[in-house]
């Protein structure tokens, strides 16, 4: 269950890093505020989730779900590979989060 853990807070990393590079290389837009806001939150996320704390592993099951909304949202507007990628991670961290919430690890 450890292996789960550590995926998700290495792809929380991953995400909050490819949230800040993605603002940082494109033209600053009003939405640019909202991937500061969400990579800035992902990278601590991940830092904490390497801890084994039940209100991190509930917060990183359920942030990635407002990510997963708001990029679904995005792709409809204007459909991205970078988008697509986002909502694949969303995906994934939150399944292994919710997986180890059910397994009470």
């Amino acid at each position: 269950m450890k292996s789960l853990r550590n995926l998700a807070s290495i792809l929380l990393l991953l995400s909050g890093v490819l949230h800040l590079v993605s603002v940082a290389l494109m033209k600053f837009e009003t939405t640019s505020i909202i991937s500061i806001v969400f990579g800035l939150v992902y990278l601590v996320l991940g830092i904490l989730l390497f801890q084994n704390n039940r209100a991190v592993l509930w917060s990183a099951a359920i942030v990635p779900l407002l990510g997963l909304l708001l990029a679904a949202i995005g792709m409809i507007m204007n459909p991205t590979l970078l988008g697509a990628v986002f909502i694949l991670l969303d995906l994934i961290i939150s399944g292994c989060c919710f997986y180890l919430i059910s397994r009470k690890v």
